[in-house]
């Protein structure tokens, strides 16, 4: 059912309707779907949210503009997508090598260290991407979307909260919860405020991106101390957001 059929007259020529079944017509639109996502994110990256255009998405697909906008119905529906997509990829991601028990037995000062060089990697190896994603959502009209746009991004940052919140017991301030909380989101708002701003020349600069190792160190040691974690000896580098 829902395959070839053939039907054959007496006089033995035959005649062939061929339906396509419908899970191979989804499944060819799924595909051509991502592609335009593919598209969309590689021509943010390349040409900033500025030259993102239909036109030049839809070159990029090898589509024709009107395919575009079968699949969405403007731009801004397809930039969603690709800001949901993107975003929702890096919390799953996240939320697998955030696990807490992919790090038993690790000294917090060391997950600490390695926290900081998988945030900062994480932010410059797609810094174009991410800040053509960010300002898309800071400078959107609707403010429903602005919300839920912020909240998508910082999902990220409550797995980082939740694993270091498991170390209380290492933590001397006073208040570990609430100072977790506020340096966790202390560096993810000042991460997001370097990628948005125009690259620097280097840490000096406040560019914590254009040198990963030190940034992460000079992090590590200012979240060490304002958490007061014990045994905060000097963090050595682990692989980047353990497997």
């Amino acid at each position: 059912m829902g395959h070839v059929a053939s039907e054959r007259s007496v006089g033995g020529r035959g005649r062939e309707s061929r339906h396509e079944p419908l899970a191979v017509v989804q499944e060819r639109g799924h595909r051509a779907i991502e592609r335009l996502l593919d598209a969309a994110e590689q021509t943010l990256e390349f040409t900033g949210l500025e030259g993102a255009t239909v036109p030049a998405i839809a070159r990029r697909a090898g589509m024709s503009v009107g395919n575009v906008y079968k699949r969405f119905a403007n731009k801004d529906s397809l930039l969603r997508a690709v800001y949901e997509r993107f975003f929702g990829d890096a919390l799953a991601a996240n939320a697998f090598a955030l696990n807490p028990a992919k790090w038993e037995g690790v000294p917090t000062t060391e997950l600490l260290y390695t926290l900081m060089t998988g945030m900062l990697e994480g932010y410059r190896s797609r810094r174009p991407l991410v800040r053509a994603l960010l300002l898309y959502a800071q400078t959107h009209p609707d403010a429903e979307f602005r919300s839920h746009a912020e909240h998508l991004r910082l999902q990220s940052l409550e797995l980082f909260d939740r694993l270091v919140r498991d170390r209380r017991v290492d933590i001397g301030h006073p208040h570990p919860e609430r100072a977790i909380r506020f340096v966790v989101r202390l560096i993810g708002h000042a991460l997001q405020n370097v990628v948005v701003s125009e690259q620097g020349s280097g840490i000096s600069s406040g560019d914590f991106l254009s040198h990963v190792p030190e940034a992460a160190t000079e992090l590590a040691r200012m979240v060490n101390g304002y958490l007061r974690v014990a045994r905060a000896e000097r963090p050595r580098a682990l692989s980047q957001f353990r497997r």
